[in-house]
C-alpha cells in the first residue's frame, strides 16, 4: 500500500508564520539587549521570510488568505525597518555629518576624504579606525593626513575629525562595562552641538576572541556585551545633562532597526535621523548587498534634514551620510568660548 505525503494545510501555516512575525516582532521591541537568544534572533534579516508568504499566498488561492498574507509581509518589512517618504524639515546652515565603519582599519583614508569632500562633510565619525597601527604607520595618522587642516580626536578604535572648530574632547566610559564612547563638542555658525561617536560590539557568539578587559568564557563575554548596550542610555542622559546645547550620537550600534535599544534611546529624548529624514530601508550592511541597518544617527535638540546611505563601498559598512540644523533656543551658546 502506498502512502501519500501529508502536505501541510497552507492557511494554517499562513497563521503560524505570522504569529510566528508578531511574536519575534514583540520580543524583539521588549527583549532584544536583555535575553541573548532575542539578540541572536533579531540579527538574522526576518526580509528572508517574505518568499514564504507569496507561497502561502498562491498555494491558498482563496482572496482572503492573499489578503491575510500580504499584510503580513507587509508588517515584517516595516519591521526590517521601511520609512516611507514624507515631507522633511528644513534647516539653516545645516552640518553635514559622514560616519563609517572602517572594517578594522581596511578603509582607505584617501577615499574616505574624497568622500567626504565631495559630499560637504563638516565631521567624520570614524569606527575600527586603529586595529591595525604599527609604530611609525598609524591608520589614524594616515586618516589624519588625508584631511589637512581638520581637527581630530581620537579614543582606541574611535576617530572623530571635523572642519568646524573643537572646542573639546573627552572619553566617557560606562560605569560597570568600561565602555568607551569618543564626545566631541563642535562650535558651527548657528551654535555649538555635541557629536557622540560610538560603536556597540556584537554578541560575538561565533568567536572565542575576548577583546581587553571583556570576560572569557562565551557566556560570561555575551551578559558582559548585552549589559554595556543596556548602560547606553544612562551615558546619553550623562551627556546630555552636561552638553551646553545639542547632542548627535553616531556610530555602529550592531542593533536592526526595530529592537529594543531604539526603545530605550527614544526614552533619553533621541530621535533617529532615518525615520526623520531618510526614506526606505537604510541598509548599511553589508555593503555590496544590503541587508540590515546597523549604523544610525539619533540626535537630541537637533533637526535632521537628509539622512542617506551612501553607495560607495569602502568596507563591510556604506557610509551613512547624515544633515542637520539646530534648534532656534540652541543657538545662544554660539557666543560661548572653549
Amino acid at each position: 500500500m502506498r502512502l501519500k505525503a501529508r502536505v501541510p494545510d497552507p492557511r494554517a501555516a499562513s497563521v503560524l508564520l505570522a504569529a510566528l512575525v508578531v511574536g519575534w516582532a514583540v520580543l524583539a521591541r521588549q527583549t532584544s539587549e536583555h535575553w541573548w537568544w532575542v539578540a541572536v534572533i533579531d540579527l538574522i534579516p526576518p526580509q528572508l521570510l517574505l518568499p514564504l508568504f507569496g507561497v502561502l499566498a498562491w498555494r491558498t488561492r482563496q482572496l482572503r488568505w492573499v489578503v491575510w498574507n500580504a499584510a503580513a509581509a507587509a508588517f515584517l518589512v516595516f519591521q526590517v525597518g521601511l520609512v516611507l517618504p514624507s515631507e522633511r524639515p528644513a534647516a539653516a546652515d545645516p552640518i553635514t555629518l559622514l560616519s563609517l565603519n572602517t572594517l578594522d582599519a581596511s578603509a582607505d583614508p584617501a577615499r574616505i576624504a574624497e568622500l567626504a569632500r565631495r559630499e560637504g562633510a563638516d565631521v567624520v565619525a570614524l569606527q575600527e579606525a586603529p586595529y591595525r597601527d604599527r609604530p611609525g604607520d598609524t591608520y589614524a595618522a594616515r586618516v589624519r593626513a588625508a584631511f589637512p587642516g581638520w581637527s581630530t580626536a581620537h579614543q582606541g578604535e574611535l576617530l572623530t575629525l571635523t572642519r568646524l572648530p573643537l572646542l573639546e574632547s573627552r572619553t566617557l566610559r560606562f560605569p560597570q562595562t568600561g565602555h568607551a564612547l569618543l564626545v566631541t563638542r563642535l562650535r558651527t555658525e548657528t551654535g555649538e552641538v555635541t557629536v557622540v561617536n560610538i560603536h556597540l560590539p556584537t554578541l560575538a557568539l561565533l568567536t572565542d576572541i575576548a577583546r581587553s578587559g571583556e570576560p572569557l568564557t562565551l557566556p560570561e563575554r555575551v551578559a558582559w556585551r548585552l549589559q554595556l548596550r543596556r548602560e547606553l542610555p544612562g551615558a546619553v542622559r550623562q551627556v546630555q545633562a552636561t552638553a551646553p546645547a545639542a547632542v548627535v550620537l553616531v556610530g555602529d550600534m550592531n542593533a536592526p532597526a526595530r529592537g529594543e535599544l531604539h526603545s530605550l534611546l527614544r526614552a533619553t529624548g533621541l530621535r533617529d535621523a532615518f525615520v526623520q529624514a531618510g526614506v526606505g530601508f537604510g541598509f548599511t550592511y553589508a555593503a555590496r548587498f544590503g541587508f540590515t541597518r546597523l549604523d544610525y544617527a539619533w540626535g537630541d535638540d537637533v533637526v535632521f534634514t537628509a539622512a542617506h546611505v551612501l553607495p560607495a563601498v569602502l568596507s563591510d559598512h556604506r557610509p551613512l551620510l547624515v544633515r542637520f540644523g539646530l534648534h532656534a533656543g540652541t543657538t545662544s551658546s554660539s557666543v560661548s568660548q572653549p
